[in-house]
């Protein structure tokens, strides 16, 4: 066996934000880090130019931020760097939550490292992951139209790793496939079993910056140190992945979703996630009718929203482990610097939305404000002729409503099809304790590190005097009829509502056309609650128990995911499920995009794949654990959903 042999990737972790505001870590990495890079890599250029012992790797979009803001004297040193080698991009833009991206979007994503290629003359096959536990296969025939062979996941080291091979072959329905390499970390050095070239990382963390020259000297001499025989050289994923791909056919074929265990993140802010939705259904359609530059700027702008960095670092800015009750903590948020320094974090993610907006123009300008005008929920409406009736008949479907709680719990089609007598869809707010958070750190951390800790933890709450764990239900106050719609009004409990979170009334809006049903739940002054929260609108149907999920453009059985993966709750673009006679019914949510298995707690963390047979429920807010989540939300949203219901066969 000849001379082991190390590849060495230098790589410094991005956070668009966590370790202070977006736009600060911006101009951090522009001002600070890349000129960093550049001055280590020249200095080992200029030992040896044949084989500099520093090449920086990084995500593509911060190259290309870098030579499209910065001045002509700053370009011109990263294009020479790139020329000579010593700077390099992976396939992928920045690390994103996958499975909210639909493929256009994730085109979208992938163009920074095509412009890039363009421009230099490269071809790019390599892409990297980390942090995020896990993605949705979707992506697989996305990457391998652009060229990507080897995609490498590293997992952050107190999150569960989905069980992969450690080298696999990742493959869509359609033969696709990339090599994948996953890690307990955002990348250590690995041997893959018979080969003598290894991969390793010299990784610094979140927002550290690059290595200078006498840290880059201590890599190799640490290194050198542990394989003391190893020919250790610097390297690109590319490098690497050309190794791997030529011995692809002796890897094992993996065909399943992992699941993406932080996806609880896209429940934290859901007007966000509404206005997201809304403009990426746009973005949709632009690439479908042909894309003008400024609607891939547009698209470019918007994948942004996908970035897995939602705002600041709780642990480190917020820090407050004694504001937890209301009146403590709406004080907090007017007095405290430290909640008022997160809100602005959240509010600057918000901002990508008008980023994106403002590249447009004209009419695709008005067709995006006319999308985030129906992301907004419907004016409240005057409740004076309000009926206590507990059937409701619209556009030939009718229904029936429990008495107490005003869900749904019997539909017909208006072919007559039952499509259930035992159904469920109704609204809950749920509120969680310190023994919850507990549980759910017991379930998930694969190690007690204190950062990993505070990260899930939310310190103080065991003091707060009205933290408490419940499952809260609205009460019925009765329906009306306004044009073509019935719209069945509830209120939730007063202590909910004061103490817990929960909105003061909700709305349930149901219309028709034909074939489908449309429901919009509406939730009116939520107040921001501090303790852990959650909400969820139910779909329980009799006989509709095995259900399929659409994630980035493929169709998944709901409860074929990985083992450690995050199947319990997962963002989908639609849901579907056949009767046991036939009948096939399809959901599609149009503004909310976490959904969950009926009947499994929301808390814990399930290492196994879960059951569907009982319905799914959708999250449409949760604030479940910290790391750089928004941790409250106030206001009026409205979450849209689609009912279609297609012959029997």
């Amino acid at each position: 066996m000849r001379q082991p042999t190390i590849h060495l990737v230098f790589k410094t972790h991005l956070d668009i934000g966590f370790t202070d505001h977006a736009e600060r870590v911006r101009r951090q990495y522009h001002e600070v880090f890349i000129p960093q890079a550049l001055t280590t890599a020249e200095h080992f250029y200029r030992e040896d130019p044949e084989r500099p012992a520093f090449v920086w790797t990084t995500g593509a979009w911060l190259i290309w931020d870098h030579l499209t803001t910065r001045s002509a004297a700053e370009v011109e040193r990263l294009e020479r760097a790139v020329r000579n080698g010593l700077i390099r991009w992976h396939a992928l833009p920045f690390t994103t939550h996958s499975e909210l991206m639909s493929p256009a979007l994730f085109r979208a994503g992938l163009s920074y490292s095509q412009m890039l290629d363009a421009r230099f003359g490269f071809q790019t096959h390599a892409a990297k992951m980390t942090d995020v536990p896990g993605h949705t296969l979707g992506i697989v025939p996305l990457m391998a139209a652009a060229g990507i062979r080897f995609f490498h996941i590293g997992v952050n080291t107190a999150s569960p790793v989905p069980s992969f091979p450690p080298l696999s072959r990742w493959r869509a329905p359609d033969g696709s496939e990339l090599v994948v390499m996953y890690e307990d970390s955002y990348g250590g050095v690995q041997f893959p079993d018979g080969l003598s070239d290894g991969l390793g990382f010299a990784h610094t963390h979140d927002n550290i910056g690059p290595q200078t020259v006498s840290q880059t000297t201590e890599v190799y001499r640490a290194l050198r140190h542990d394989h003391p025989d190893a020919d250790i050289r610097a390297a690109t994923l590319e490098t690497y992945g050309a190794i791997l791909w030529e011995r692809r056919e002796t890897l094992p074929v993996v065909d399943m979703e992992p699941g993406d265990s932080w996806i609880h993140g896209a429940g934290a802010d859901p007007m966000k996630m509404a206005r997201f939705r809304s403009l990426q259904r746009l973005y949709d359609a632009f690439e479908m009718e042909g894309l003008t530059e400024t609607r891939a700027a547009f698209g470019r702008d918007l994948a942004m929203l996908a970035e897995h960095t939602c705002g600041v670092d709780i642990k480190t800015y917020l820090r407050d482990d004694l504001a937890w009750d209301r009146p403590a903590f709406e004080a907090a948020r007017k007095a405290d610097y430290r909640f008022v320094y997160s809100e602005a974090s959240w509010a600057e993610q918000r901002g990508y939305i008008d980023k994106a907006v403002e590249n447009l123009a004209g009419e695709d300008r008005t067709r995006a404000d006319d999308a985030l005008a129906d992301a907004a929920p419907p004016q409240l409406r005057s409740t004076q002729s309000l009926t206590q009736a507990t059937t409701f008949t619209v556009a030939g479907w009718s229904g029936e409503l429990d008495p107490q709680t005003g869900d749904i719990i019997r539909l017909t089609a208006p072919d007559g099809r039952i499509l259930s007598d035992d159904a469920r869809i109704g609204y809950r707010h749920e509120s969680y304790d310190a023994d919850d958070v507990a549980a759910h750190m017991d379930t998930y951390l694969t190690h007690r590190a204190e950062w990993a800790i505070l990260d899930h933890d939310k310190p103080g709450l065991s003091n707060a005097r009205t933290a408490r764990a419940a499952d809260f239900a609205p009460q019925y106050l009765g329906l009306e009829n306004v044009g073509d719609r019935v719209v069945i009004h509830h209120e939730m409990p007063l202590e909910a509502h004061r103490h817990l979170g929960a909105p003061k009334t909700t709305e349930l809006h149901v219309w028709g056309d034909g074939q489908s049903l449309h429901l919009s739940l509406v939730l009116r002054e939520k107040p921001a609650n501090r303790m852990p929260e959650a909400g969820f609108l139910a779909f329980a149907l009799g006989g509709f128990g095995q259900w399929s999920y659409l994630k980035t453009g493929l169709w998944h059985e709901a409860g074929r995911t990985a083992e450690n993966g995050g199947g319990q709750l997962q963002a989908i673009f639609a849901a579907r499920s056949r009767h046991t006679n036939g009948t096939e019914v399809e959901l599609t949510p149009l503004d909310a995009a976490l959904v969950a298995p009926i009947g499994q707690p929301f808390m814990p963390y399930s290492k196994q794949p879960s059951s569907f047979d009982r319905g799914i429920r959708f999250n449409l807010y949760n604030n479940k654990w910290g790391t750089n989540f928004p941790m409250w939300w106030e206001g009026d949203m409205h979450a849209r959903f689609q009912l279609s219901v297609k012959p029997s066969r």
